[in-house]
């Protein structure tokens, strides 16, 4: 499964080799259940719901440890690769989960099984979601509660009961404890209300005042009352430690907003959410899964009696998209567009069952349909395969580690890293372990001398590219260029393609250039 991957590479900012990872053992650390500290100022950036739960096992270890302690082990350095890999299949059981409720809710929608499976198959294959479900990070859990309050929505149509509606409030709040954004969610429970109420009047207006009268006068209240409840106890400090948290989302959540986008002149431009819509999306789905929820879509637009169960996640999908696309910075990274698949993959149940009694007396264009929907999840199934079968394999960084180390033997040695973008996840976890009082690391350019040289890309690049780099670094006359170090999955013994991938897609396969000083004839 490739759930061992970089446990062995330490933890801190320059040697986790998922640099999202070291954020979440940071906040993680930070906890002690067993104490009673419930503060993790390193989450308030976020939220701090999944950390909490984390935090159990990190508790257990604890009392684990302190039972098996002995001098020699109290002197090393601490070892988190237990708690990463205990998190990490958390990650995975939160996705199985996810499964299982998007099934449950286009069941519950459709009241069919066939239609149910379609659309579970699909989020199980979206290769982000299998990517993320890897590493220990917030994205799957938040997914995972989102997911539920579809489902709950559904179920809303047919009954509103109190505990209902304060259960839908809750999970609503929990994930905006998990994720800020993930909060939005709740609109899509108060949207099922108001568009599956009653229109016994003739009238349209009147019909939308009267709905959302009876809407205000409970319905909003008890969903209310859970939100507020879920949000405390997903995130407590938000509530007893404010200017905290603010601090934090000030210091380091705002760094990457993108304000302006907001601006009277900006509001109705659109074009970093059609980047999202043609490079985001298209990837975290590759490489042809998306077009399932995006003609899924485009048909339920269309389909004026399908209204009252795709609307609310429509509005919601295009909410998020909005804010998101233009509040982040850039259409970077592919883990902004996860929260879009729980929902986009019911409407793919919906639109899937619907075609289906459209197509009943046509049994050879059903058929087709879903021989063709089978061609299009196909690939992305050789994806996944091929992506986890890789990340079992050793890690890029870590061959070159163990090469440095025999190169250097018990020989002093300076460790150049060039001063690039991803350094501190591409070439830094690579040579930082090695540093000691012979062992020197440091960043620098070309220009300086060096025993070696790294060079690190956060994605394979292609041989021209290369080529072209190696020559660049050549010609400054410090450095000869000895090797590449780099790793991409493969099917069929065929290599796919990561080079115009979002970066953080491409954790686990980096390019790393190796150069020597270069001596005198």
């Amino acid at each position: 499964m490739g759930l061992t991957w970089g446990l062995s590479s330490g933890y801190g900012h320059e040697r986790n080799l998922q640099p999202d990872e070291f954020v979440s053992l940071r906040g993680v650390l930070q906890l002690d259940l067993l104490a009673g500290h419930i503060k993790a100022p390193g989450a308030y950036f976020e939220g701090t719901f999944n950390y909490y739960l984390w935090a159990v096992p990190e508790a257990v270890l604890k009392i684990a440890a302190k039972k098996d302690s002995h001098p020699t082990a109290l002197a090393s350095a601490p070892d988190y690769s237990d708690l990463l890999y205990i998190c990490r299949w958390m990650s995975v059981l939160f996705d199985l989960c996810a499964v299982v409720v998007v099934f449950l809710a286009i069941r519950e929608a459709t009241q069919k099984f066939h239609p149910s499976l379609v659309g579970a198959l699909c989020y199980a294959v979206v290769p982000m979601q299998v990517i993320y479900a890897h590493f220990m990070r917030t994205h799957i859990l938040s997914n995972l509660l989102c997911a539920l309050v579809i489902w709950l929505s559904l179920k809303l149509r047919k009954s509103q009961q109190w505990q209902m509606l304060l259960t839908t409030g809750f999970i609503s709040g929990l994930a905006g404890a998990t994720r800020y954004p993930a909060g939005i969610i709740v609109v899509i429970p108060c949207l099922y209300l108001l568009v599956n109420a009653s229109d016994e009047l003739p009238d349209r207006r009147l019909q939308l005042w009267e709905r959302t009268k009876g809407f205000v006068a409970g319905p909003v209240w008890l969903m209310g009352l859970g939100f507020a409840i879920g949000l405390f106890l997903g995130h407590p400090m938000l509530f007893l430690d404010l200017p905290s948290v603010t601090k934090a989302i000030t210091g380091e959540t705002l760094k990457y907003a993108t304000l302006q986008e907001f601006s009277i002149s900006q509001l109705i431009n659109l074009s970093v959410v059609w980047k999202y819509i043609t490079y985001l999306i298209p990837f975290a789905m590759y490489p042809f899964l998306w077009l399932i929820p995006y003609c899924a879509i485009l048909y339920l637009v269309f389909r004026r009696g399908l209204y009252n169960q795709s609307v609310p996640i429509l509005i919601f999908s295009f909410l998020y998209l909005y804010f998101m696309a233009k509040g982040y910075l850039g259409p970077y990274f592919a883990r902004t567009s996860m929260l879009l698949f729980p929902g986009f993959c019911v409407l793919c149940g919906i639109a899937y069952r619907d075609l289906l009694l459209r197509l009943k007396d046509r049994r050879i264009v059903a058929v087709a349909l879903a021989g063709a929907l089978l061609l299009v999840l196909g690939p992305s199934v050789f994806f996944d395969v091929a992506y986890g079968r890789a990340m079992q394999r050793k890690d890029a960084r870590l061959v070159l580690r163990a090469d440095l180390q025999r190169s250097i033997g018990e020989a002093p040695a300076t460790i150049g890293i060039f001063r690039l973008g991803p350094y501190f996840y591409t070439a830094m976890p690579a040579a930082e372990p090695l540093r000691n009082e012979r062992v020197t690391i440091r960043l620098q350019d070309t220009s300086q001398p060096a025993d070696f040289f790294l060079v690190g890309f956060g994605r394979p690049i292609d041989t021209a590219q290369l080529d072209a780099i190696i020559r660049q670094i050549e010609q400054q006359g410090n450095f000869k260029y000895e090797r590449t170090y780099s790793m991409r999955p493969k099917i069929f013994e065929r290599e796919f393609p990561l080079a115009r991938f979002p970066s953080d897609m491409t954790y686990p396969f980096p390019t790393i250039l190796l150069f020597r000083a270069k001596t005198e004839a």
